[in-house]
């Protein structure tokens, strides 16, 4: 069996500035001025959202 030829192409014309775009470029500008204990804090307050409670995964001995 052969496969048809698609007829129209897709559309690869994307913008070159979206929103998300500029809060990215945003965010790491204010990421990159943050000292090392504001970066410890931000990594500690993630760990916090994604596994709950301030220990990481491994520490808390969750998900077995």
């Amino acid at each position: 069996m052969r496969r048809t030829a698609r007829k129209t192409r897709k559309k690869l014309d994307y913008p070159n500035e979206t929103a998300g775009s500029r809060l990215g470029a945003k965010a790491r500008k204010l990421a990159s001025s943050d000292t090392a204990e504001q970066r410890r804090a931000h990594i500690n307050a993630a760990m916090a959202l994604v596994y709950g409670g301030k220990h990481t995964k491994e520490e808390t001995r969750t998900g077995r």
